[in-house]
């Protein structure tokens, strides 16, 4: 009636092969090596139950996959700060997957918008945007706190009924493809563009990069209004929470729940097929990707966050204009012999 499987495991993995950058005065740009240490631990459950069964034929079996990985850079090689995964690169492109001790394999390395001791942005009061970091910082990290399947299967007298649920909780995307809708105003997250907002944070100066005080020192909260479209989109560099501004505002928690599949079968009994060259007949319809919710990224957006611009490698978690995911329904006959 009930099956249960528990792994924990830790994990200690030193010199790996990476491709470090070296000085072009020695006629290379870059050469390969071996590095650091990387370490992963976590849990991987699974059960499977059968919470009813019954003596006509009628069976209700649950199946729960459970996931979770930690991992951290623990060192790199000698006099190496950080390396550099994949070819996404920064810029336009979007932020720069690294390896760096002390973070998670492949955080995104990008521009910002600057804050004061309390986290609060710094407005420029001229225009009434953030002000930008002069110096990137660590502004996302791909990796899920973990994720969760769960399978029911019923089945009654060659009759099959299966779905697969997913829930993916955590780990952040970076969507140029959600940063354009944005600032194009091609989605109703944005139809307001001419309202006036306002910005929270502080008052600050763009050349100090500090906070603007009162007469008495203290911070001046900012009370400058700006329209919703200057918000989206504004020139290289500024304070747009979309297009050409800092990549931390185009980086979204990727926390999806999934109806992955669900299959609808059925087996012919074995005694309508004697007389025939088949030892098993199976027919059923399946879809796949049927529905899904991302709660965290714009609402008319109906963005799915399982893209991936950077293929099968070290950098996870970049979506450039890919391909949206699509949904697929599909018929299969198995015969057996």
């Amino acid at each position: 009636k009930l099956m249960l499987d528990v792994t924990y495991y830790n994990r200690l993995t030193t010199q790996q092969i990476a491709q470090r950058a070296v000085p072009t005065a020695s006629g290379f740009s870059s050469v390969f090596s071996n590095f650091g240490a990387i370490r992963n631990q976590g849990w991987e459950i699974g059960v499977n139950a059968t919470p009813v069964e019954l003596s006509g034929g009628f069976k209700w079996n649950v199946g729960v996959a459970f996931t979770r990985n930690r991992n951290v850079v623990e060192e790199l090689a000698d006099g190496v700060a950080e390396l550099t995964l994949g070819g996404i690169g920064g810029g336009p492109g979007g932020p720069t997957p690294v390896a760096r001790p002390g973070y998670p394999f492949g955080v995104f390395r990008g521009t910002a918008a600057m804050r004061d001791s309390e986290g609060r942005f710094l407005i420029d009061p001229t225009t009434g945007l953030t002000i930008p970091n002069t110096e990137q910082q660590i502004i996302g990290d791909p990796n899920p706190d973990f994720v969760l399947g769960l399978t029911n299967t019923f089945s009654f007298k060659g009759f099959t009924l299966s779905a697969l649920f997913d829930w993916r909780n955590g780990g952040q995307l970076y969507s140029q493809t959600t940063a354009f809708l944005l600032g194009r105003g091609t989605t109703k997250d944005t139809e307001n563009r001419d309202v006036p907002q306002i910005v929270p944070g502080v008052l600050g100066d763009p050349n100090t990069l500090k906070p603007l005080g009162d007469a008495n020192g203290n911070p001046i909260v900012n009370n400058i209004q700006v329209m919703t479209n200057d918000l989206y989109f504004q020139a290289q560099g500024t304070g747009s929470f979309a297009i050409n501004g800092p990549l931390e505002f185009s980086i979204f928690d990727a926390t999806t729940f999934r109806m992955r599949e669900i299959t609808f079968g059925y087996e012919v009994p074995k005694g309508l097929i004697e007389r025939t060259p088949f030892g098993a007949i199976n027919l059923s319809v399946s879809g796949r990707n049927l529905w899904y919710k991302a709660p965290y990224f714009p609402k008319y957006t109906n963005f799915d966050p399982e893209v991936s611009s950077s293929g099968a490698g070290n950098a996870q978690g970049f979506d450039v204009q890919a391909a949206p995911t699509v949904k697929r329904i599909g018929v299969n006959l198995r015969l057996t012999f």
